[in-house]
């Protein structure tokens, strides 16, 4: 079996295994089964809840219902102001129209299905914060690299009727 990792990932891989004096690969052995097992214990049977799914549409929360457009739209502004005020470091980077890129719309509005999960108490596993915190590191540095450093930045406030539209 082979696992892939970012250069982030194996850097910590690297450094539990070695606090732990023992090889790279038997520590992520270790932490596999330790995660795979925390699946078990939280969710018997094995398998999590699955995501919140519209009840019309049968599609993930995050994605954009075809015909609740605008209540959609709206709620997605209103999840993305409010990561913004929660993590303005990051969400200092987010260009003022991000509402015209499909990918980032689909990012943001998974990243804050996620974080309603994770303050609703649905995973008690402190790993899933660590791991959106890993993401929303993730999104900073895309947020960086892709964006003009001179492109008007997402202040909320009210959505512009073009994304209503």
């Amino acid at each position: 079996m082979a696992v892939t990792l970012d250069e982030h990932a194996l850097a910590e891989l690297t450094r539990r295994a070695n606090a732990a004096k023992e090889p790279v690969a038997r520590a992520a052995a270790r932490l596999i089964r330790d995660g795979l097992l925390s699946i078990e214990t939280e969710h018997p049977g094995g398998e999590p809840p699955a995501p919140a799914k519209n009840a019309t549409t049968g599609l993930p929360g995050w994605l954009e219902p075809p015909g609740e457009r605008e209540r959609w739209r709206r709620e997605l502004w209103s999840t993305v102001c409010a990561l913004g005020e929660r993590y303005p470091g990051v969400f200092s980077k987010l260009v003022a129209d991000w509402w015209t890129d499909r990918a980032l719309i689909e990012v943001l509005g998974a990243l804050g299905a996620w974080r309603a999960q994770l303050d609703s108490g649905i995973s008690i596993d402190p790993r899933a914060e660590l791991l959106f915190h890993d993401r929303l590191e993730l999104l900073e540095r895309r947020l960086t690299k892709d964006s003009d450093p001179t492109a008007a930045r997402f202040a909320g406030g009210p959505p512009p009727s073009g994304w209503l539209a």
